[in-house]
C-alpha cells in the first residue's frame, strides 16, 4: 500500500512538473531597427504564428523606441513575423522546448524599407510614400515622381488636407499657422517662405506632425512641419546636382555633396534658382462710403518670381558617448511681385442716378529681399543606459539689411501721371534659440520620462518710409505723418515634462508644456506701443491601440497657441496698388487651439489603406479683412473675428494593381463653421470642404516610368467671402539613363488648362469679385545626377495648387 502511495505521489509531481513547465510564460524581446538608418521603427506589428498552420497565436506592437516585449506559455515551432507600413515583412523562425530560457531575447532586428520592382531587372527602391506613426505622418519625398525640380511644396501639396492656394500660400485644414523645423531645428523663415526654398531634390523625408506632443513649441494652430534632409550614411564620398528650367522661365540648379570618414562625417549644399508665376487678372471691386459708390474693374497680368541663393554646410562628430555638430549657411532671397493692369472707374453719389467713368493703366510691384547668415551648434550625449540621453542645440540668425520695397504708379490713358506711391521698409532682425532635452529610461526602455527647456527671441528694428504723388507739385512728395520706427521684441520661455510607456499592444505619451511669453512693440506711433504679458499651458495625449494583422489604431489630443507675426501687428500703411492698401494691428491677440484626431490604418500585402477623423476648434482666429480707407480705396488689416470650427475625415490608399500600374489616391471632407464676432463687419459662414487626389504611376520599361495626377479642390469660406472650387491634371515621364545615374523628367503642369481661381469677398460696404487664370500648360524638363552612395530618387518637376497670380488684392 505504501508503494502504490509513493508511486501516485510520484506521479503526480511528474504531471505537475509537466504542467507547470507546459504553461511556464517565457518572454520574447527584442528591437525593430530601420536597415538602411539604424532608425527605430516605433510602432510596427510584432506577430507570433504557429509554424505548423500559421495560426496567429500573440501579437503586440513595437513601443516609441522600436522595442518589444511578448508572453507565451506554449512549447513547439513559432515564427515571428514583423510587419509595418513602408516597410518589407520580416520572418523570425522560434523554436521553444521545455528547456528554453525564460527570457529570450532577439536582440536588434533590421528591417527594409518597402519597395516595388520597376520590372523584372531594374529595381528601384520606392518607399511607401506616407508612413504613419503615433504622433505623426512620414512622407518619402522619392514616393513623388513629379516634386523634383520643385521644393517641398510640391511635395506637400500631394498629400490629404494640403492646400496651396492662387497665391502659393500652403494651408492644411483651413490653417496657415503652422511651423517649420528642417532636421529637428526651427527653420530661418516662416510658412509658405521656408517650404520654398527647401530644394526637393534634397529632402529625405517630410514629418508632418498634425497633433504635436508637448515636447514640441506650442506654436502653430496647424502643427508641425520637419523636413529631414539627405544625409550620407556609408564612407567616402557622394553627391547629386539637379538642373530644371521651364517654358515659364523657371530655373534651378541645386547640389548636395557629403563625406563620412570614420567618425567624421562633412556636408554641403546649396543652390541658386528663380521660380516664375504668372497669371491673367481680373477683378471687380466696389466701394461704398456715404460721399461715394465707387465701382473698379482692373483687368491684365499679374507675375511673380523668387530667387533664392543659398549656401550650407555642416560636420558631425562621432566621440565616444557623445555626438557634436556644427552648421553654418549663408544667403541671400529676392521677393518680387507685381503687374500691369488697366483700370475702368466708375462713380456715383449715393441717392443719384448720375454716373461718371474715368480710365487708367498702371503697373506695380512688392519687392523683399536681404541676406541672412546663421550659426548651428549641438550635442547628443548617450549614457551607460540604452535610450538615457541628453541633447542640446542651439542657433543664432541674423538677417542684414532686409528691405520691402512698395510701388504703384497710376497714369490716364495719354501716358500722364495721375498718382502713386513708393515706400521702403528697412529692417534688422536677430532670432536665437537654445533647447534642452533629457530622456530617462524607467523600468524599460520603452517606459520612460522626458523633460526639457527652451529659450526663444527674436527683435527686429524697422524704419519705414512713404512718398506719394502730389498732382499740385508733380512729384512725389515725403509723407512724414506716415512714417514709423519700431523695434519688436518677442521672448519665449517653455519647459515640457512627459511620460509614456507600452504594455503588450496599448502605447501611450502623455505630456504637459509651459510657456510664458514676453512681447514688446515701441514705435513713434504712441498709440500703437504695447506690451504683452502671457503664461498658457498646453497638454497632449496621444494614445495606439496595435489590432494586429498590420492594423492599428490611434487617439491623439493637444492644445496650441498661434503666435502673430510682426507683420501682422505692423501699424503704418502700405499700398499693393493704387487701390488696394494694407496696414497691421498692433493689438492682434494670439489664436488657441484644441485638437483631437484619430486614426486607423491596415495593410494589405503591398497596399495600404488609411483613415483619419479629426475635430479642431480655434479661438480668435486671426484672418485678413477688407473695409473702406478713401474713395475707390480699401484697407486690408487683421483681424480676430472669433472662433472657427473644422472636423471632418481624411482618407488615403496605395494600390499596386500589377507589376507595371500602381495607384495613390487620397481625398479629405471635413465641415468649416466661422463664428464672427467681429465689430466692424463680416458674417457667419460655414462649408462643406473636400478635396481628391489621383495618380497613376506606370512603368512603361525596364528605366521609364511615366505618372498622370488629377487633383480637385473644392471650395472653402472665411469670415468675408469664398473661394471657389478648381481643377487640373499634370503628366510627368521620367528616363533613366547610365546606369539609373542620370535622371531626366518631362512635367506638364496644368495640361488642359482646366485650373481657374474665383473668389468673392463681401460685407456690407466692399464686393471684390476676382478671377485669376493661369497661363497654362507649362512645360518643365529637369535632369538629376547622382554619384557613389546616393541612389538616384524618382524626381520629376513641381506639382502643387501653386498657379495663380495676384489672389493678395
Amino acid at each position: 500500500m505504501k508503494k502504490v502511495l509513493i508511486g501516485i505521489i510520484v506521479c503526480l509531481l511528474i504531471f505537475n512538473a509537466q504542467a507547470q513547465s507546459q504553461t511556464r510564460k517565457r518572454v520574447i524581446t527584442g528591437k525593430t531597427l530601420e536597415q538602411q538608418t539604424n532608425t527605430p521603427v516605433e510602432f510596427a506589428n510584432v506577430l507570433l504564428y504557429n509554424a505548423k498552420d500559421s495560426s496567429l497565436v500573440e501579437y503586440t506592437s513595437t513601443a516609441v523606441g522600436g522595442g518589444f516585449s511578448l508572453e507565451i506559455d506554449k512549447t513547439g515551432a513559432f515564427y515571428i513575423e514583423i510587419a509595418s507600413i513602408g516597410y518589407e515583412k520580416k520572418q523570425i523562425p522560434l523554436s521553444l522546448t521545455d528547456a528554453s530560457e525564460q527570457t529570450i531575447a532577439l536582440g536588434d532586428i533590421d528591417i527594409e524599407p518597402a519597395s516595388l520592382e520597376l520590372s523584372e531587372v531594374a529595381v528601384t527602391g520606392q518607399r511607401r510614400q506616407i508612413v504613419y506613426k503615433l504622433d505623426k505622418r512620414v512622407i518619402e519625398a522619392s514616393g513623388f515622381l513629379s516634386a523634383a525640380g520643385g521644393t517641398a511644396v510640391d511635395i506637400l501639396a500631394q498629400t490629404p488636407s494640403i492646400r496651396v492656394d492662387a497665391e502659393g500660400e500652403v494651408t492644411f485644414r483651413g490653417s496657415s499657422g503652422f511651423k517649420v523645423y528642417i532636421d529637428g531645428k526651427p527653420s530661418s523663415l516662416e510658412g509658405t517662405i521656408a517650404l520654398e526654398q527647401i530644394p526637393a531634390g534634397q529632402i529625405e523625408n517630410i514629418e508632418v506632425i498634425t497633433v504635436p506632443s508637448a515636447r514640441n513649441d506650442a506654436d502653430g494652430t496647424a502643427g508641425i512641419i520637419n523636413i529631414n534632409l539627405k544625409k550620407q550614411a556609408l564612407d567616402g564620398w557622394s553627391g547629386m546636382v539637379n538642373v530644371m528650367g521651364s517654358t515659364e522661365l523657371s530655373r534651378n540648379i541645386d547640389f548636395l555633396t557629403a563625406l563620412r570618414q570614420n567618425d567624421v562625417r562633412w556636408q554641403v549644399s546649396g543652390e541658386a534658382s528663380r521660380r516664375y508665376r504668372r497669371s491673367d487678372f481680373d477683378q471687380m471691386k466696389t466701394v461704398t462710403t456715404p460721399e461715394m459708390i465707387t465701382t473698379d474693374h482692373s483687368f491684365g497680368t499679374r507675375e511673380s518670381y523668387t530667387d533664392t541663393y543659398m549656401l550650407r554646410t555642416g560636420a558631425d562628430w562621432y566621440k565616444t558617448n557623445t555626438t557634436w555638430s556644427a552648421a553654418a549657411e549663408v544667403g541671400y532671397r529676392d521677393r518680387w511681385r507685381g503687374g500691369e493692369l488697366k483700370y475702368e472707374d466708375t462713380y456715383r453719389v449715393p441717392g443719384s442716378d448720375e454716373v461718371t467713368d474715368d480710365f487708367f493703366q498702371g503697373d506695380d510691384y512688392v519687392r523683399l529681399n536681404g541676406w541672412l547668415l546663421r550659426g548651428d551648434a549641438g550635442f547628443n550625449h548617450r549614457f551607460a543606459k540604452e535610450g538615457h540621453r541628453l541633447t542640446g542645440t542651439l542657433y543664432a540668425l541674423y538677417e542684414n539689411h532686409a528691405l520691402e520695397y512698395f510701388e504703384t504708379n497710376l497714369y490716364d490713358m495719354a501716358g500722364k501721371r495721375a498718382q502713386g506711391h513708393k515706400a521702403w521698409e528697412e529692417e534688422f532682425r536677430l532670432t536665437s534659440q537654445l533647447n534642452l532635452d533629457y530622456v530617462l529610461p524607467l523600468a524599460t526602455q520603452e517606459d520612460k520620462f522626458e523633460a526639457g527647456y527652451q529659450f526663444y527671441t527674436y527683435t527686429e528694428d524697422g524704419d519705414y518710409r512713404i512718398d506719394m504723388f502730389d498732382p499740385s507739385e508733380g512729384d512725389f512728395v515725403r509723407r512724414d505723418d506716415l512714417y514709423n520706427r519700431y523695434v519688436f521684441r518677442r521672448d519665449i520661455h517653455a519647459m515640457y515634462a512627459m511620460l509614456s510607456n507600452t504594455w503588450q499592444r496599448f502605447s501611450y505619451q502623455i505630456g504637459v508644456r509651459g510657456e510664458y511669453t514676453y512681447r514688446k512693440l515701441a514705435n513713434n506711433l504712441k498709440w500703437a506701443e504695447h506690451r504683452l504679458h502671457n503664461f498658457g499651458l498646453y497638454p497632449s495625449v496621444h494614445l495606439a491601440l496595435a489590432l494586429g494583422n498590420g492594423a492599428r489604431t490611434n487617439l491623439s489630443y493637444s492644445r496650441r497657441i498661434t503666435q502673430p507675426q510682426l507683420f501682422y501687428m505692423e501699424p503704418y500703411i502700405v499700398y499693393v496698388d493704387y487701390y488696394t492698401a494694407q496696414r497691421g494691428n498692433p493689438f492682434i491677440k494670439p489664436e488657441y487651439t484644441n485638437s483631437v484626431e484619430w486614426g486607423y490604418n491596415q495593410n494589405f500585402g503591398s497596399n495600404t489603406l488609411t483613415g483619419t477623423l479629426f475635430y479642431r476648434a480655434r479661438k480668435d482666429k486671426i484672418e485678413r479683412v477688407r473695409v473702406p480707407y478713401q474713395t475707390g480705396v480699401t484697407l486690408d488689416s487683421m483681424a480676430n473675428v472669433g472662433s472657427d470650427y473644422a472636423s471632418g475625415a481624411e482618407l488615403s490608399t496605395m494600390i499596386q494593381l500589377n507589376k507595371w500600374w500602381n495607384l495613390d489616391a487620397n481625398g479629405s471632407l471635413y465641415y468649416y463653421k466661422v463664428k464672427n464676432e467681429y465689430k466692424i463687419d463680416g458674417q457667419d459662414a460655414e462649408s462643406w470642404n473636400w478635396q481628391l487626389a489621383v495618380n497613376n504611376n506606370f512603368d512603361i520599361g525596364k528605366t521609364t516610368r511615366a505618372r498622370f495626377e488629377a487633383y480637385y479642390v473644392g471650395p472653402s469660406v472665411n469670415s468675408q467671402g469664398r473661394i471657389e472650387d478648381f481643377f487640373y491634371m499634370n503628366l510627368t515621364v521620367r528616363q533613366q539613363l547610365f546606369n539609373r545615374r542620370l535622371i531626366a523628367s518631362l512635367n506638364i503642369r496644368d495640361v488642359l488648362a482646366t485650373a481657374q481661381y474665383n473668389s468673392v469677398q463681401r460685407n456690407s460696404q466692399v464686393e471684390s469679385l476676382t478671377s485669376i487664370i493661369p497661363q497654362s500648360p507649362v512645360f518643365t524638363l529637369t535632369l538629376s545626377y547622382t554619384f557613389n552612395n546616393f541612389g538616384g530618387s524618382q524626381r520629376a518637376e513641381r506639382v502643387n495648387h501653386d498657379l495663380f497670380e495676384g489672389t493678395n488684392r
